[in-house]
This record gives structure tokens, C-alpha cells and sequence, in this order.
């Protein structure tokens, strides 16, 4: 279309009663246009009317007469904003953002945020994220935290936390962030976000951001148990690097975070606290183990308490925790080692009431005892000696009941749950053993079900790949399981297959 076809539908947007003809007009337009000149991309993002077509009425009624404007007003922000190439580095790209940044329509806002953050991300791909070339930009974005919606917080959080490293020590932003936490709590824990994410790059990046984690800790004290919780949980992250952690622990954060523990039965209200106490913990104990177990026992004593109960609330959270610590085998050797006792007593625990839970926390329950028994690398006679005993205290014995029971229900997410526990005590000998000791669980394995999940198939066909390759079967059951996966996890059974293997 030709520029003067542009002007005319812009300036038709003047005229309410013309604005949504005029609107569709465009969007067809340029969703059959090859490509969109930049020209045109520019008139179309510095025109006023379109972002007062784009504006929400506050009146009920009004709102639903002019929505249908609205909506088309967005969709045309967008497609003019999807093929724009946007150069970091140019002065005059505040200027086109703004009307778009400032927006009173978080749909609006997300539109531009969304297309800016896609351009950063391919940039940090690349390891070449251009400057910017003021901080303009960045105090529009920064004006996104304090914004009453959330939809559009996450991913200005993620802007920021690109463009704002190489601007760390500027005046003008730091006096920005130390506005947002002088905000409500809900902006307040969008700055602790975005100073986490910063402060997580590098140790000098932390120490420019050292004033906003501190602010973050200063809420660890604070009447309000939801927003503890959240500063918890956002803090987290801090832990995957090493300066992180020692930061952590300079400001004794695990001291008083393991306090809130102790203090429960006194102040009853913090019992709302424990899963966030435990996600915090046993996310830290996946990337520090001996950090957790050795330095802060009382916090896996609570653990091993929580797992007593059929507290579906709590228990998926406690699962995971437990999981994290022993995720790694220096996590299983030193559980085994201090908690031996608590931990074989809470195996025992969850397997007299797993049949009792419902489908998705039984879920979740195998997917933990999978990360707790596997191992990423070959496990030396400790490991596997750890391992046997726990899964031993949790079935009741060298047999695979439990499981099978699960793997028998009509819920393919369950199925495939059990299965995934099944292939990896199939990695050792006990759990082959347990297997063969399982009246009917081989058969049961190696039978062609037509009605199973894809998934489910695929699990039992690397399952028999894993009973092929064993040494505690007979050549015959060898020969039978090796036909099996020769056959691929998919074979159907004909007629005359079922005939033949029926006369046999």
C-alpha cells in the first residue's frame, strides 16, 4: 500500500464512528503484505489516535461497545511492531516506544515489552548486547514495576535485568530503585526479583545491587508470614553461584531463616511458613548438600516430620525438598550417614500411606523417590547399598507391589510415573531382583497392550531393553525379552501372531 493509503486510514481513526472499519482495513493489510516498510512502521507507531483507540473506557457499558476497537488497536500495535527491526543503539527508539511503554493498557505495554525483550534475548544469544545510548529507556521499563497489573512485571523484570548491567552505578538508576522499595510490598518484591537476577551475573554486579537484597532481608522480619514466604522463595536463586552464597552467608540468612522453625510452636501462624522453609532449603541443599545437612540439621529434622504425615498440603513440597538433598551422591552418602534412622522411618511412612493419596500427589511422590534413588553417574557398592536400603524401608521388602499397583490404575500420568521409578531400579541389580520377586510383574511387562499410552509403551520397551541386557534372567526369558525390543516399543500383535504365540 502505498503511504498516502496509510495517512488516510490513521487519519480516519479521528472519527470514533469510523475507527474500527478503519482499523480492520489495516490489520488485513499488512497480514497479506509481504513485508511492512520501516516508514510505514514508524507512522503507525508515533500516530496519537491509535493509542486512544487502544485505550480502555472506564464506564461497564462503554468498555463492552469499545472493546472490539481496543482489541483491534492492540492487534495492529502488534503486527506493526513483529517485523520491526529494533536497533538497541538508536537515540531515536525511546521516542518511538514511549506512547507505547506508557501506555494505560497493560496489553499495550506487554506488546512493546515483549518485542523489546525478544531483541535483547537474541542479542544476549549472540554475546553481543549493544549499549543503549541514554537511560530513557530504561526508566520507561523501570515505570513497569510500579504498575497495579502483574502481566507485564515479568517480563520488564527480564529487560532490566539485561540492559541494566552496564548501567549498575549510574545515579539516575539507583536512585530509581531505591524508589521502588520505598513502594508497596507487591513492587517492593518485583525490585528484590530484579535485584536477584542481577546480582546473580557476578560479584561485582551484586555489590551494586547489594542495597536491594538487604532490603529483601529486612522483610524476612516482617509480621506479614505471605510476603516472608514470597522474599523466600525469590531469594532462592541467590545460591546457584558461589558469591551468592557467600553473601547469603555473611548476612547469616540461613541463621534466620532456620530460626522461624524453631520459634513454630509458639507462634503458631508460622506454621504457613514451613513448605516455603523447606523449597528454600532443599533448592540450596541440591547445589550445596553438606551446606544444609551438616550446618543445619534442625532444618531436615522438620523435614523427616513433615514426611510422617498425609498432609497433601505439605507433603509435595516436602517430597521435592527431600529430593533436592539427595539428589546428588555426596546428598545420599551424608543423609545416610546423620539421618539414617529418621529418613528409612519416613520412607516407611510414605509407602504404608501412598495408596491413600490422590493421583497427582502420588505422582509427585514417585517423581521424588526417582530423583532420590537415581544416579547421573555409575554408582560405586555405598551408593548402591544407600539406595537398596531406602527403597527396601519404603516397599516393604526386595519386591516392586507398591509400584505395579500404581502402574495398574487408568491415569496415563500415573503410569507413566511408575514406570519411570521402575526403569531406574532396573539400573541395579536389587531392583532387578525385586522385580523378578514381583509375582506376574514380568509378564505383566512384556505383555502387547493396544490401549497404553505411547509414553507408557516406550517406557516398558526401555524397561525390557534394561532386563536384555541383565545377567539374572535365563537364556530363554533373554531370548524373549531381546525378540521384545528387536520388535520396538510400538509393535502390534496381529491375528495371526496372537494364533501363533497361543499354540506355542
Amino acid at each position: 500500500m502505498e503511504p498516502t493509503w496509510w495517512v488516510a486510514n490513521l487519519k480516519a481513526l479521528k472519527s470514533t464512528e469510523h475507527r474500527l472499519e478503519a482499523l480492520n482495513k489495516m490489520n488485513m493489510a499488512i497480514s497479506k503484505a509481504p513485508a511492512l516498510p520501516r516508514e510505514t512502521i514508524e507512522l503507525l507507531l508515533n500516530c496519537t489516535e491509535l493509542y486512544e483507540c487502544a485505550t480502555i473506557a472506564g464506564e461497564d457499558e462503554q468498555k463492552k461497545l469499545n472493546q472490539p476497537v481496543v482489541d483491534a488497536a492492540v492487534e495492529l500495535l502488534r503486527l506493526s511492531l513483529d517485523p520491526l527491526e529494533i536497533n538497541t543503539e538508536d537515540e531515536k527508539l525511546p521516542g518511538l516506544l514511549k506512547r507505547g511503554l506508557t501506555h494505560p493498557n497493560a496489553s499495550v505495554r506487554s506488546v512493546v515489552l515483549n518485542n523489546l525483550l525478544r531483541e535483547l534475548r537474541r542479542q544476549t544469544r549472540e554475546s553481543s548486547v549493544r549499549p543503549l545510548p541514554s537511560n530513557e529507556l530504561i526508566l520507561y521499563v523501570l515505570d513497569e514495576l510500579q504498575q497495579p497489573e502483574s502481566e507485564c512485571s515479568s517480563a520488564a523484570i527480564s529487560v532490566l535485568a539485561i540492559v541494566l548491567t552496564q548501567r549498575l552505578d549510574d545515579a539516575e538508576i539507583q536512585s530509581k530503585l531505591v524508589l521502588l522499595l520505598q513502594q508497596n510490598e507487591v513492587i517492593r518484591c518485583r525490585a528484590y526479583e530484579l535485584g536477584v537476577m542481577l546480582a546473580k551475573r557476578n560479584a561485582g554486579s551484586l555489590k551494586c545491587v547489594e542495597f536491594i537484597l538487604d532490603a529483601a532481608l529486612t522483610e524476612l522480619d516482617n509480621t506479614d508470614v505471605l510476603l516472608q514466604a514470597s522474599v523466600m522463595e525469590i531469594l532462592v536463586p541467590l545460591a546457584d553461584q558461589n558469591h551468592g552464597l557467600t553473601y547469603m552467608e555473611r548476612r547469616r540468612v540461613f541463621d534466620v531463616i532456620s530460626s522461624r522453625v524453631q520459634r513454630i510452636e509458639q507462634e503458631p501462624l508460622n506454621m504457613l511458613l514451613i513448605p516455603n522453609i523447606m523449597k528454600f532449603f532443599g533448592k540450596i541443599g541440591a547445589v550445596q548438600p553438606q551446606k544444609i545437612i551438616n550446618d543445619y540439621p534442625i532444618m531436615v529434622e522438620c523435614l523427616f516430620d513433615q514426611l510422617k504425615h498425609e498432609d497433601e498440603s505439605i507433603l509435595p513440597t516436602a517430597m521435592d525438598t527431600l529430593a533436592n538433598l539427595t539428589s546428588t551422591p555426596q546428598g545420599k552418602v551424608l543423609i545416610s550417614m546423620r539421618f539414617e534412622p529418621a529418613m528409612l522411618l519416613a520412607l516407611k511412612s510414605l509407602g504404608a500411606y501412598v495408596q491413600k493419596l490422590s493421583p497427582q500427589v502420588k505422582i509427585r511422590l514417585l517423581e521424588s523417590l526417582d530423583v532420590i534413588l537415581a544416579t547421573k553417574t555409575r554408582p560405586n557398592s555405598e551408593i548402591t547399598a544407600i539406595v537398596s536400603r531406602w527403597y527396601e524401608s519404603f516397599a516393604g521388602g526386595e519386591q516392586v507391589n507398591y509400584i505395579m499397583d500404581l502402574y495398574n490404575t487408568p491415569f496415563d500420568d500415573l503410569q507413566i510415573a511408575a514406570l519411570t521409578l521402575l526403569k531406574t531400579l532396573c539400573t541395579y541389580r536389587w531392583g532387578i531382583a525385586a522385580l523378578q520377586r514381583t509375582g506376574g510383574a514380568v509378564e505383566h511387562l512384556v505383555s502387547r497392550q493396544r490401549d497404553l499410552h505411547k509414553d507408557v509403551k516406550f517406557l516398558k520397551w526401555e524397561i525390557i531393553g534394561l532386563l536384555a541386557g541383565s545377567e539374572e534372567f535365563t537364556a530363554t526369558e533373554t531370548v524373549r525379552f531381546t525378540a521384545y525390543v528387536n520388535e520396538g516399543p510400538y509393535y502390534v500383535l496381529t491375528q495371526v501372531n496372537i494364533a501363533t504365540e497361543s499354540q506355542g
